[in-house]
């Protein structure tokens, strides 16, 4: 796969707001492509960002009501 625009995980996991492994976790479950380079994992910026537009339900505990 050639990168016009690659990114590492620490930035895609920005771009969607998640922790790096959860990325590297993704990237096993083959729901993002990216291509090694060394022992980094490159990812497509636009491919993040389509990915980042896809609707997800949110999961994990609920946040706590401070009122």
């Amino acid at each position: 796969m050639a990168l016009n625009n690659p990114i590492s995980t620490s930035e895609a996991a920005k771009i969607l707001g998640i922790s790096a492994s959860r990325v590297r976790q993704l990237i096993l479950e083959g729901r993002l492509e990216a291509t090694k380079v060394g022992r980094d994992q490159l990812l497509e910026k636009e491919k993040v960002e389509e990915f980042a537009r896809i609707p997800r339900e949110r999961t994990g505990r609920p946040h706590k009501n401070m009122s």
